[in-house]
C-alpha cells in the first residue's frame, strides 16, 4: 500500500519544567486527561486523528516505521501527528505514512511552548505513547492531550522485558491496538536523492559506506583504530570501493579515524538525511557502529555488519534486509570485539555483496 503523506510542520519548544506549566493550565479548565487503559476503544478504522508520541532520536523513529505503517493501514482515514524529539526530527520528516510531524524542542519559554496547545488540545480518537522506557516528557505530553483513548507500553500485560527487540515490543502493542505491524522497517527515497547519490556514487565498484559515527557513545563506538584496520583491509579486496561516511556534527571525529588508516580512502559528507539515504541505498554494504545510521541503512535495505555489544545485538540489531554482525562478549559495550572476529564475522556480508546483482 502507498501511505498518503500531507507534509505539515508543526515545532513545538517544551521542556519540562514548562510542560508543567501547561499541564497546570488544563487542570484549571476541566477534566481533559484519561488514562491509559480506557473500558471503550473507538474502531482505528473510523478514527479522524490520531497522536503517536516517540520523543526519541533518529533510530527509535526508523525501528518504529513498521508499527506506524501498520498504524496507516489500520486507520486509512486518520490524521497522524508524529511528535518526536530534535534528535528524531529528521528521520521522522522521511516518512510517508504521517501527515504531520511535530518537534519537541529544548528550551525553557513557556511562550514558546503555547504552540503545544494546537497540537495537543485538539481533540484527538487516539494518543499513542510508543517511548518504551519510562519517559517524563512522553508522559506531560499524554496528560497534555484530550483525547477518548490514551495508551502505550503501560497498557500491556507485560512490560517489555530487558532482552526483548524492539521490533516484538512494537508488535505486542500494534496487537494490543488490534492490528498488524508491518514487516519490515521502511523509508521511501525520492528521485532527486536517488539521483545525487547516483552522481557520487556512480563510477564505484560495489560501494561500502564504513560509518564510525556514535561519538557520544563510547559502549556502542568500536575503537577507531580497529576500524581503520577493518577499512584498509576492506580497500585491499578487488572489486569494492569503501569510503567514510560522516553525519552532521560528526564529520571532524570521522576525518580522525580515516587518518588512522594507511589507505587513503574518500570521506564523503555530510548529506540532508534523505540524500545519506539514497547513499545508503546505493551502496554494496554498509559496516558501522550501531546508531541511527544503521536503522537507516536497514529501512533502505541495504546489507550491514556492526560490531555490536551483548544488549545492542539483543534488542536493536536490524531484522530488514540482510545483517551480519561480531556480538562482544559484553552485554554493554561492543568495544571488546578484535579486529580478527570482525574480518572472520564479515566474509558472509562481502560474499553477498559480491553477489549482489543491484549494483
Amino acid at each position: 500500500m502507498t501511505c498518503r503523506r500531507r507534509p505539515l510542520a508543526s515545532k513545538i519548544s517544551p521542556s519540562r519544567k514548562s510542560l508543567g506549566v501547561i499541564m497546570s493550565f488544563f487542570s484549571l479548565i476541566g477534566p481533559s486527561i484519561v488514562g491509559y487503559s480506557p473500558v471503550d476503544w473507538p474502531p482505528l478504522a473510523a478514527s479522524k486523528r490520531i497522536v503517536v508520541l516517540w520523543v526519541g532520536r533518529l533510530g527509535d523513529v526508523l525501528v518504529s516505521t513498521p508499527f506506524l505503517d501498520g498504524l496507516r493501514r489500520a486507520a486509512p482515514k486518520a490524521h497522524i501527528v508524529l511528535v518526536t524529539a530534535e534528535a528524531g526530527e529528521g528521520g521522522a520528516r522521511l516518512l510517508d505514512c504521517v501527515d504531520e510531524v511535530a518537534v519537541v524542542r529544548k528550551g525553557r519559554r513557556v511562550l514558546r511552548n503555547a504552540a503545544l496547545l494546537p497540537v495537543l488540545a485538539r481533540r484527538t480518537d487516539y494518543v499513542i505513547d510508543m517511548n518504551s522506557a519510562p519517559s517524563s516528557t512522553s508522559r506531560a505530553l499524554a496528560r497534555i492531550a484530550i483525547a477518548k483513548v490514551k495508551t502505550g507500553f503501560q497498557a500491556l500485560n507485560e512490560p517489555p522485558g530487558e532482552r526483548e527487540h524492539m521490533l516484538d515490543r512494537y508488535a505486542r502493542l500494534a496487537k494490543a491496538l488490534g492490528f498488524e505491524p508491518a514487516a519490515e522497517m521502511r523509508v521511501p527515497v525520492s528521485d532527486e536523492a536517488e539521483a545525487k547519490a547516483g552522481v557520487l556514487l556512480g563510477k564505484m565498484s560495489k560501494p561500502v559506506a564504513l560509518f564510525p559515527g556514535n561519538f557520544k557513545k563510547n559502549e556502542n563506538r568500536w575503537p577507531e583504530e580497529r576500524f581503520a584496520e577493518l577499512a584498509d583491509r576492506l580497500a585491499a579486496l578487488p572489486g569494492f570501493s569503501p569510503f567514510w561516511l560522516t553525519g552532521p556534527g560528526e564529520e571532524a571525529d570521522v576525518r580522525r579515524t580515516a587518518a588512522l588508516s594507511k589507505t587513503a580512502l574518500p570521506v564523503h559528507g555530510p548529506f540532508p538525511l534523505d540524500v545519506t539515504a539514497a547513499v545508503l541505498e546505493h551502496s554494496a554494504l554498509y559496516v558501522g557502529n550501531c546508531t541511527g545510521v544503521s536503522h537507516l541503512a536497514a529501512a533502505v535495505g541495504t546489507p550491514s555488519f556492526m560490531p555490536l555489544a551483548g544488549y545492542t545485538a539483543a534488542v536493536w540489531a536490524p531484522r530488514t534486509g540482510p545483517h551480519w554482525s561480531a556480538v562482544s562478549s559484553d552485554w554493554e559495550s561492543c568495544r571488546p570485539v578484535t579486529v580478527e572476529q570482525a574480518w572472520a564475522a564479515v566474509q558472509p556480508a562481502l560474499a553477498a555483496a559480491r553477489s549482489d546483482s543491484r549494483l
